[in-house]
């Protein structure tokens, strides 16, 4: 079994399909297929099974596909680092949607300052598909907020947060303290995508008291629902941080839920495999001296 058997597996896993990953790999169909059998064989188990014209991955490639990933991802790292050290190569850096609009622009524009010849590449995106990329080694670090669903991951808090319940200015709740949850029930809540980490908190404390949210609007974009809620759509619960200009211009009020705790962490995560380069460890600092600021 080789690095090159894994790497054929990978590809055949993520295609579905011997002959497109023949095609992605540029070897021949017999040569993805020989490989595939190789390591069946060496293994002693089947990992895809014929399905009509195309396969099926069964649940030994399941299991074998996140090592297998890791360790070639792992390869690639090492052989990076050996080539280019510290200043130089590529940095993949994955952020949360909330973060990633209000902390890591200011973090990226320092860090590229000081590392001129990296290539950094930057994916902003719901929590839960920056958890599973950070798993599968396409990212090299990231900034979320909400829970960590696997033990495969490092997380380290830099920064503490808050939800806060807003609504239009004119609407009976603003600047309306110890709201009871009940009366909220006719509400139409504007909340962001399933999965994302603001989502996943407000549900889960919604839950805690008995009280389902049936969303009237959803969406990635927290400006869009901002916006939806200044036009008088409905209510939302979104990150304090990210209030702050429109709290304070007036396009939106806060309001404040009885017995309801919202508050929350901002974490840097990375796999615990993870290669931590002299830049990486530079960056984490970074992090930790921002979040100390008051400009964030």
């Amino acid at each position: 079994m080789t690095l090159k058997h894994l790497k054929i597996f990978v590809t055949v896993y993520q295609e579905e399909s011997i002959t497109n990953a023949a095609r992605k790999l540029g070897i021949t169909q017999p040569a993805t297929s020989l490989a595939i059998r190789e390591l069946e064989t060496y293994y002693q188990t089947k990992l895809f099974e014929r399905s009509g014209r195309g396969i099926r991955i069964t649940e030994s490639a399941a299991h074998l596909y996140p090592d297998a990933v890791r360790l070639i991802s792992l390869y690639h790292e090492i052989d990076k680092n050996m080539k280019n050290w510290n200043t130089k190569g590529k940095l993949n850096i994955g952020s949360s949607i909330s973060i990633g609009s209000c902390i890591l622009p200011q973090l990226i524009l320092r860090f590229s300052q000081k590392y001129p010849d990296l290539n950094i590449y930057v994916k902003v995106d719901s929590s839960d598909i920056i958890e599973q990329n950070i798993l599968e080694n396409h990212l090299d670090l990231a900034l979320i907020e909400g829970t960590i669903h696997s033990d495969k991951i490092c997380c380290e808090i830099f920064l503490d947060d808050e939800l806060i319940p807003i609504c239009n200015r004119f609407h009976p709740l603003a600047n309306a303290k110890e709201v009871e949850l009940a009366s909220l029930k006719n509400e139409h809540f504007l909340l962001r995508e399933k999965n994302s980490g603001t989502r996943e908190l407000v549900e889960s404390n919604f839950s805690l008291k008995n009280f389902h949210i049936e969303p009237s609007w959803e969406s990635t974009s927290t400006a869009a629902l901002i916006n939806a809620v200044s036009s008088g759509l409905g209510i939302s619960i979104l990150p304090k941080r990210m209030l702050e200009k429109q709290l304070r211009t007036h396009q939106v009020s806060s309001f404040t839920i009885k017995d309801l705790d919202l508050k929350r962490h901002y974490y840097l995560i990375y796999h615990k495999h993870k290669y931590i380069s002299p830049a990486i460890k530079d960056l984490f600092d970074m992090v930790k001296e921002l979040a100390n600021t008051t400009h964030i």
